[in-house]
């Protein structure tokens, strides 16, 4: 046998063993969760989407079924997930956080509240971003430069100021300092390579230290209320 039909095989068996949507639907029944129909429309919106794949999915609900806990309280991390899938927000900080939480043996009812106010976190990043023109399929102008941006652009910003707000706020930095909070959020940004120079010095100039600090202070009132 030729090597490039050696090749061709290897790379065939590879692609037929990755997950399906299908395998992930049959975990999440396996799991027992009472709304299967949602969680599914959800789940296949994020596969579209490229914002999720089955494997990431697949993995998440089989350590899921390993947790003794109350169904309702897994089921809860999956529909979290689910629907930020469908408000069409990024999910990796979410499903890193879930993995890391269930590792770590974090109550799930604690991971649950956890989620959903980081989750509240993304929705409040991406409409602050989009009022500046920041969102998906647009074109931006920075001086000579012109960027159209695309999902995966967009999501990663959006994910990293999350993550960047979250980590000043639960480290205990400054509410009152809000150039200290912009220059969190500006500098997680400008460590991710794969994020344009242009775009972020397009958000630096559009996007205040007073916004940002609005989000931080949200954060804040939702981490009191919740005891966290």
């Amino acid at each position: 046998m030729k090597p490039w039909s050696v090749a061709l095989i290897v790379e065939l068996l590879a692609v037929l063993a990755q997950p399906t949507p299908e395998d992930v639907y049959k975990c999440f029944a396996e799991l027992g969760v009472s709304d299967l129909q949602t969680l599914q429309t959800a789940f296949a919106k994020g596969f579209a989407d490229k914002r999720i794949t089955p494997e990431v999915a697949l993995r998440l609900c089989q350590r899921l079924k390993q947790t003794a806990a109350p169904i309702s309280l897994r089921e809860g991390i999956l529909q979290i997930i689910g629907r930020a899938l469908l408000e069409e927000l990024p999910v990796t900080m979410l499903v890193d956080k879930a993995f890391e939480g269930l590792t770590k043996g974090v109550p799930l009812d604690l991971l649950n509240d956890d989620l959903l106010e980081r989750k509240t976190t993304l929705g409040e990043v991406k409409a602050l971003l989009a009022s500046k023109g920041v969102r998906i399929t647009t074109t931006i102008r920075f001086g000579a430069v012109t960027l159209m941006l695309t999902l995966e652009i967009v999501d990663l910003v959006i994910t990293e100021a999350a993550w960047a707000l979250e980590d000043y706020v639960r480290g205990g930095g400054k509410l009152d300092d809000i150039s200290a909070i912009k220059f969190a959020v500006q500098s997680r940004l400008e460590r991710n390579p794969a994020i344009p120079r242009t775009l972020i010095s397009y958000i630096d100039q559009q996007v205040s230290a007073l916004e940002w600090a609005q989000i931080a202070q949200n954060i804040t009132k939702r981490l009191k209320k919740g005891g966290g």
